[in-house]
């Protein structure tokens, strides 16, 4: 069970939002049926520069490493659902949500919300 302190909590959420950002960049690049934006490449390097200044500001210990990429692929995967919920031609969306459901009780293990 990890500690988990507010400024942990932090870098998960800009983990979190830096993975959406980056997916959303990809897809406005790739899929025809996503348009594309400047926003979610200023909320990826906004979100990833939060990240460098938390990490350059106090060592992350434990686990924090591991469920920041966790958070990263969570974020990721989400929109990724999102997108093909939205648009249904894209393809299926079953891996990518079972995926996500996955590491999101992994980091509520790790986290220590599963513990009586």
């Amino acid at each position: 069970m990890a500690r988990i302190s507010s400024q942990d909590t932090k870098v998960l959420v800009f983990s979190l939002i830096a993975g959406a950002g980056a997916n959303a960049t990809l897809a406005g690049l790739t899929l025809e049926q996503v348009s594309f934006s400047v926003f979610p490449i200023l909320t990826c390097v906004l979100a990833f520069y939060c990240m460098l200044s938390e990490y350059q500001t106090r060592a992350l210990e434990g686990d924090i490493p591991l469920l920041t990429g966790a958070s990263f692929l969570v974020g990721a995967l989400s929109y990724s659902v999102s997108i093909r919920v939205v648009f249904p031609e894209i393809g299926n969306n079953f891996f990518p949500l079972m995926v996500c459901m996955v590491i999101v009780f992994f980091i509520f293990h790790k986290m220590g919300l599963f513990a009586k």
